[in-house]
């Protein structure tokens, strides 16, 4: 079965649930699937979250039409609760979550109680997820209002995300043990918490959330508010560091890059 096909059929007998509020697509839906590289994640949001139970008797009349079915990848936590189809090579992931939950956690994020990383995972990253969600289905524009509500844009939030970040772009203790060791992967180390803590100050400046570093060159080159040729300097940066004999040229880019950024 083609997967968009059954993604669509899986929509149909989703939505046929009560507990269901909303079924959205993240990443763009147009994208090409490619076997073994592509996957189709669905926030799903609930009055209440079905158990797998549940869920599974959702999932009855799909029987035949995907190759595997496993339940319940993840239960709760940032994720909700997710189940994963594999057809033709392509995983289909429904996550299912309290709309409440989610609601209160936009709330909290707005607030500035989320802005650290969390391992992998950017709290900011789940708001460009909904900005951008693709919308399957909908109960009362239960998924509209979500969206509409994410595109206010707080000021306070990129204020207090931006004061959060741009202080801890350079680890100068570190930096200082770079320059004088001129050990490439030791200087990786700093380049890398330098990258993460810069583009957030960027995004954070240009009033954008960071969904990861996915089409960071699209993205940078959008912005009002940048260092001139910021995103080739950024790869000057990585590519200097990438000897020990120019590290000191790229500490000195290193450096102006987060000099101007503070100062625009």
């Amino acid at each position: 079965m083609d997967v968009n096909d059954f993604k669509l059929k899986l929509v149909e007998e989703i939505s046929n649930c009560d507990e269901i509020l909303g079924i959205g697509q993240t990443g763009d839906i147009n994208a090409p699937l490619i076997a073994g590289k592509s996957d189709i994640d669905m926030f799903i949001i609930c009055k209440n979250v079905p158990d797998s139970v549940r869920r599974l008797s959702l999932y009855k009349s799909l029987d035949g039409l995907y190759d595997k079915l496993e339940m319940e990848v993840c239960s709760g936590g940032v994720w909700g609760y997710g189940d994963i189809f594999y057809i033709n090579g392509i995983d289909v992931m429904p996550m299912y979550f309290s709309v409440t939950d989610m609601q209160e956690y936009i709330e909290e994020i707005f607030a500035g109680k989320h802005l650290e990383k969390e391992g992998r995972f950017y709290p900011i990253g789940r708001l460009a997820s909904i900005e951008t969600i693709n919308v399957l289905w909908e109960k009362d524009n239960a998924w509209s209002n979500i969206v509409n509500k994410v595109r206010t844009y707080p000021q306070d939030l990129f204020d207090k995300w931006y004061s959060s970040e741009v202080w801890r772009i350079i680890d100068e203790e570190d930096l200082g043990r770079a320059k004088l060791r001129h050990e490439v992967l030791f200087y990786h180390q700093v380049v890398e918490e330098f990258l993460d803590h810069f583009l957030q100050a960027l995004y954070a400046k240009n009033r954008r959330y960071f969904p990861s570093r996915k089409r960071t060159e699209s993205a940078i080159a959008t912005f009002e508010l940048k260092p001139q040729d910021c995103y080739e300097r950024l790869l000057k940066i990585v590519s200097l560091g990438s000897n020990e004999n120019t590290i000191d040229d790229s500490i000195e880019e290193l450096q102006k890059l987060c000099k101007e950024l503070k100062e625009l």
